[in-house]
């Protein structure tokens, strides 16, 4: 695991640099390289993701896996009438394939999975070099494991939560080499909702035929349910375009269904910036 993250991360600045050398990048004193939306506009991100996956399983014996991810993420910020509370809006989105493996016992799980974040956040910090936003956020989460080490009555689970929680979305604009760079940080934690978590003695033919839901669909807190999701991503300018180069942190271990798990993924990701006008949206 450790050398899988120190691989990543050399790779991972290689490719900065690279980026850096090789893109005309503009250097005008007036330019920025990262504005929020004005009313009625909407600024886009679009990534391609890559990075390792983790995760540890009690089902028999506690085991560890670790592996290599590929996704696609979507982050969007619009912005609402000036006169509303909150003043912009953020959805974020990503989906991510992964194939793990327990180093120690052989074996492997494969991962499909996908998240949503809808924040409705409000300008806390607003100034020619900081943006800072706060809000409520809509989060979900969910995903398919196909666990190919063990026989079991669900060889293929699902487990996944939606809630309510926290947004808080920080931009910083700064030069460096007479360039126009703006870094931002992101981070987004459930505080409550409903997580689907099925027992491992719980076939999905019985949930069907019998209705047999109650020890799937639990109550979910910060302290059965502890989940993150921090991003941090440098934007930079490209002629008449945007790149934005991050790494986005995905991290949920809970206690659900009689058993205790953990899952995580740690991408390095590489995208394009749009910026165009959008119909008006109100909360």
């Amino acid at each position: 695991m450790t050398d899988s993250c120190r691989c990543s991360k050399s790779l991972f600045s290689l490719l900065f640099a690279v980026v850096l050398t090789v893109l005309p990048l503009q250097a005008l004193a007036q330019q920025k390289a990262w504005e929020l939306p004005e009313y009625k506009e909407t600024v886009s991100a679009v990534s391609l993701a890559g990075g390792t996956s983790f995760a540890r399983d009690t089902y028999l014996s506690a085991s560890r896996y670790s592996g290599w991810a590929i996704g696609l993420e979507s982050d969007i910020w619009t912005g609402n009438n000036p006169d509303k509370l909150f003043r912009y809006g953020r959805s974020y989105g990503n989906v991510f394939f992964s194939h793990l493996k327990n180093r120690f016992k052989g074996g492997s799980t494969l991962e499909v999975g996908g998240a949503f974040r809808q924040a409705f956040l409000w300008s806390a910090v607003a100034c020619s070099q900081c943006d800072l936003l706060i809000g409520p956020t809509v989060i979900g989460e969910g995903g398919l494991l196909w666990n190919r080490q063990y026989s079991s009555n669900n060889p293929v689970t699902f487990n996944g939560y939606l809630g309510a929680g926290v947004c808080v979305d920080n931009t910083f604009r700064f030069s460096l080499w007479r360039y126009p760079m703006a870094l931002q940080a992101s981070l987004y934690l459930p505080i409550a909702g409903i997580g689907f978590a099925p027992d491992y003695d719980q076939t999905y033919y019985y949930m069907y035929e019998y209705g047999d839901w109650g020890k799937t669909l639990h109550f979910i807190t910060p302290f059965n349910n502890p989940a993150l999701t921090h991003q941090v991503a440098l934007v930079l300018p490209c002629r008449s375009s945007r790149i934005r180069i991050g790494y986005s942190f995905d991290y949920m271990r809970n206690s659900l269904g009689g058993h205790s798990r953990s899952l995580g993924n740690g991408m390095f990701t590489l995208g394009c910036v749009y910026r165009f006008e959008t119909k008006e949206w109100s909360l």
